[in-house]
């Protein structure tokens, strides 16, 4: 049988916290269910699974969908008949996990397209239904590459064999190394050296006077010699001399990237604070930072920071800033004689310049200045002809409101209007943020407007609103949306990596209408 697009049938609703929503009652059709935002609970025949932004899933009976978010659980359904179905034998495994980012306008387009009547509309529905499938299994597999992953992680001491591996994923050792390959860019074997010297940091980094042979049994290498080589083949550098990098042990107590002006001083601190929602890929830092702090003790930043984290690397100096509301946190109370207070700074040269004198590296640091200063002036010039003209707005679209930044007295306002040559609106405040609505800023009437920091459901959802149009960068086609998310120019080495990529970003993000 062939697919038609009339079979399709397309829904969608909303739940507050703990309502719920029976789907397929009748057990009639197929349904493809995706989680657009929230979290709850799906109970399908004898499964109950965990329904989180992102997920898919296909049912075949009657199902109820539980919200558990504070804010509302929202739901895409695609159903059709049972009869005569052909696509069942190709959804009936895990569907992968896909950011609305990317799933959303694929959704609108189907929706949008099954609506018309027209011949090239059903064509272009049935296209759009087979991209969707297709990614959705497809991914699939990546899923249960990242469980071959998280296999060979936890089993550095008894390697698992390819053979074993393959077999876990239900796939044939030749299928598995392929697979592998193709989402890692590396075979099994090197991925398991990879993950070895990964824990090899840690270890050498948080034992104090641990041996290169105690670390090599520990990662299942029986040789040190062996392990000696390897380590010094994929970092440069033999393990003994990585340990000097933390000589002295340095625990950063702080809610700034500190470790970011510590790293480019050349000291990887034993601890160091992290974002995991905001950094979820990247192990809670910047991915510029991740292969840096490898072995590093990563301190969840998002909350207060617990005592024994930091105790357990066995610091011989803590770099302190005042902490979440200026509370003091216990852990400090028993170690004042090793705690060095750092006041908040409103440049992050500050910041880079004292660290610099509590560890002996003045001289670096100048250097360091002296060559990002080039960097700038260097950008400067090549982003004149867009620069030269135009007053300049910069927003954050958030999910529940919008951020209208001031002229500066902020990291990244300030390299923008000071440093690269951007004109801010004149009636712009000064500093900080003000939440604002879109008539405000089409009140505003910028000539052009960047957007930072925001998801694309966020600017999509923004963008399809009437008042955006009314905007005076939007009607001109000067709306600028670069991928802005590890923009943090608040240490030496977030303001390199910004700098390098900054004109080809911005040259590229032109926002379409």
């Amino acid at each position: 049988m062939l697919l038609n697009s009339h079979m399709f049938e397309f829904a969608s609703f909303h739940l507050r916290e703990g309502l719920s929503q029976e789907v397929n009652e009748k057990s009639s059709h197929f349904f493809i269910l995706y989680i657009l935002s929230g979290k709850g609970t799906l109970v399908s025949g004898n499964q109950r699974l965990r329904a989180e932004e992102g997920k898919s899933y296909f049912l075949t009976d009657s199902s109820t969908l539980t919200s558990s978010s504070s804010s509302l659980l929202s739901v895409h359904l695609l159903s059709w008949p049972k009869e005569g179905d052909v696509l069942k034998s190709m959804l009936s495994r895990p569907l992968a996990d896909l950011a609305p980012a990317k799933m959303v306008p694929l959704w609108e387009e189907m929706k949008k397209s099954r609506k018309e009547k027209s011949v090239s509309a059903k064509c272009r529905f049935l296209s759009l239904l087979w991209e969707m499938l297709s990614i959705l299994t497809d991914a699939a597999d990546i899923d249960r590459m990242e469980e071959a992953e998280e296999l060979i992680r936890n089993s550095l001491s008894r390697p698992l064999t390819v053979a074993e591996l393959a077999s876990k994923a239900k796939m044939t050792p030749v299928t598995f190394s392929r697979a592998f390959r193709k989402r890692t860019g590396m075979t099994p074997k090197e991925f398991l050296n990879a993950e070895r010297i990964k824990t090899a940091k840690k270890l050498l980094l948080q034992n104090r006077g641990i041996t290169a042979k105690e670390v090599a049994l520990q990662i299942g290498l029986q040789d040190e010699f062996y392990f000696s080589r390897l380590f010094k083949s994929r970092e440069g550098m033999p393990p003994t001399v990585f340990m000097k990098r933390a000589s002295e042990r340095i625990a950063v107590v702080s809610q700034l990237f500190l470790q970011d002006h510590l790293l480019s001083l050349g000291i990887q601190p034993v601890a160091a604070p992290s974002y995991p929602t905001v950094y979820s890929a990247s192990r809670g830092v910047p991915s510029y930072l991740q292969t840096e702090l490898e072995g590093t003790k990563l301190l969840n930043a998002e909350k207060p920071f617990q005592p024994e984290d930091i105790l357990l690397t066995h610091p011989d100096r803590i770099i302190k800033t005042p902490l979440h509301q200026f509370q003091l946190q216990s852990v400090l109370l028993s170690k004042q004689e090793q705690v060095y207070h750092m006041s908040l700074k409103q440049d992050w040269r500050h910041y880079l310049f004292e660290i610099a004198s509590v560890v002996g590296c003045e001289s670096r640091a100048e250097y360091i200045e002296k060559d990002i200063h080039c960097m700038e002036c260097q950008v400067r010039d090549e982003m004149c002809p867009l620069t030269k003209t135009g007053q300049w707005a910069v927003i954050w679209i958030r999910p529940e409101e919008i951020r209208l930044y001031g002229k500066g007295n902020h990291a990244l306002l300030d390299l923008l209007f000071q440093s690269l040559g951007f004109q801010p609106h004149p009636d712009l405040h000064d500093e900080g943020y003000r939440n604002v609505s879109l008539k405000e800023i089409a009140e505003l009437n910028p000539d052009k407007l960047l957007i930072l920091w925001s998801h694309e459901k966020d600017v999509w959802r923004t963008a399809h609103t009437p008042e955006w149009n009314k905007i005076r960068a939007v009607r001109n086609g000067e709306v600028y949306y670069p991928e802005s998310h590890e923009w943090d120019p608040w240490g030496p080495i977030g303001r390199k990596k910004l700098l390098e990529v900054f004109p080809s970003s911005i040259l590229k993000a032109k926002l379409k209408a």
